[in-house]
């Protein structure tokens, strides 16, 4: 500020302005005089030449790619797709009690009788799954196979572990055992801790069976009030779970009424104390919306083949005791491959509505109206056959979400013989099957 008061007196004592030029001489010496060396001005920007016609028409042409590439959508990226639950999926639950090497009441199976109906179960190929596996369905977490089998066995006899176990693990099939508090821990004929907790290291769940195995809608002798009977209720339900779960320090979720006694308040009690799943004895198969409540179980009594049979006949494909069932790779006695598969079994294919064939000349004489297809999440689907070339399609209606396919092909080959059955799988690269053809 103190060199602006002293230039206005400079321009006052000019009396009219000068030229542009005389003032920065004055300001020049004024400056020199205080000391002040004034920054030189900035060097003239210098002019690009003018363009050329070419160099425009470039130009021009340059400016245009931009905008259009401006404009452009960006490339469509194909969006991974949506989980889709399978809710036509079927489950069967098996109930069992104890097991022997004879049989001879109707809760004690022959050892040799339950290996014979778990290898029935392995030839047919039809997935044995957890409980816990088949309520992550329910909840909506997960698909499962389009049919299902899931393994149960109630209160807790050693014959479990000494007869059922070794075959069940044998054949890598998990099984869910519902004990109760007062028979369990090496008690008469009953499981040790120890043999519980070996059991539970290779696929062994465990559920609740109530602390006394009394039927939940019996009255307790001293139950005086109504309220009495409901806390009796609570205490059997609550505390044999809690009983468990000290125990073997795991969440015991599920709970089987002793001699499938139960009504809608004990089955909504059962649930309200936390329990996700409830098992009953009516012979019936778990759907999607079944009930948690109430879960059918088909009870297997002694040696009795009847409800197994029951049990695992799916959708009138027949039991697995009346079918024959046949590997996917299966060979005649001159070395060749008995029926030939598209997809091939096991395959991974971007086909996305995939052609399905089977070829079955080499197999001789086939009643076509035998001939059935299922596939997981259609169910039995119609197909065309030609007689002449024996061979069996199905071309799928629309496009496959799902990675996994699963298919059965039923026939007979004389009415008086058994169906026989095919069971394989493919999976769809869905990755690839998105991607744009090259």
């Amino acid at each position: 500020m103190r060199f602006v008061f002293p230039l206005i007196l400079v321009v006052l004592a000019l009396g009219t302005l000068p030229s542009c030029k005389r003032i920065e001489a004055k300001l020049r010496r004024l400056a020199e005089q205080s000391g002040v060396t004034p920054k030189p001005p900035p060097p003239p920007k210098p002019e690009e030449p003018a363009l050329t016609p070419e160099e425009l028409a470039i130009e021009k042409k340059l400016q245009e790619t931009a905008l259009l590439e401006a404009a452009a959508p960006a490339p469509e990226v194909p969006a991974a797709p949506a989980f889709e639950l399978n809710k036509s999926s079927v489950v069967a639950i098996l109930g069992y009690h104890d097991f022997r090497d004879r049989g001879g009441s109707p809760m004690l199976i022959a050892a040799p009788k339950f290996r014979e109906q778990m290898q029935a179960i392995k030839d047919s190929k039809i997935p044995v799954i957890s409980l816990s596996e088949m309520m992550a369905w329910k909840r909506g977490e997960k698909n499962i196979p389009e049919e299902a089998i899931v393994i149960t066995m109630d209160d807790g006899w050693e014959g479990v572990y000494t007869y059922a176990y070794p075959v069940l693990r044998e054949f890598g099939f998990p099984f869910t055992i519902y004990i109760y508090k007062k028979y369990v821990g090496g008690a008469g004929r009953s499981m040790s801790w120890e043999q519980i907790k070996e059991m539970m290291e290779h696929g062994c769940e465990v559920g609740s069976h109530s602390v006394s195995h009394e039927s939940l809608k019996k009255r307790p002798k001293n139950a005086k009030t109504d309220a009495d009977v409901h806390q009796w209720v609570v205490s059997e339900l609550k505390d044999s779970r809690d009983f468990l779960e000290q125990n073997l320090h795991v969440k015991c979720p599920s709970f089987a009424y002793p001699y499938g006694n139960f009504d809608d308040a004990i089955m909504e009690t059962g649930l309200q104390i936390g329990y996700e799943s409830l098992v009953t004895v009516n012979g019936q198969k778990v759907a999607w919306d079944t009930p948690n409540g109430k879960l059918g179980r088909y009870i297997i009594h002694g040696d009795n083949d009847i409800n197994f049979k029951l049990a695992t006949s799916f959708r009138g494909r027949g039991d697995v005791g009346s079918n024959k069932f046949l590997v996917a790779d299966a060979k005649n006695d001159k070395g060749e491959q008995l029926i030939q598969l598209k997809p091939k079994p096991d395959a991974v294919i971007t086909e996305r509505r995939p052609l399905i064939e089977a070829d079955l000349k080499k197999l001789g004489t086939i009643l076509p109206e035998s001939i059935k297809l299922r596939i997981a999440g259609l169910g039995t689907v119609p197909v065309d056959y030609d007689p002449a070339t024996m061979v069996v399609r199905f071309q799928f209606p629309y496009k496959l979400r799902r990675e996994d396919c699963a298919l059965s092909l039923s026939f007979q080959r004389e009415a008086s013989q058994p169906a026989e059955v095919v069971s394989w799988r493919f999976k769809i690269d869905l990755a690839a099957a998105y991607l744009p053809a090259p």
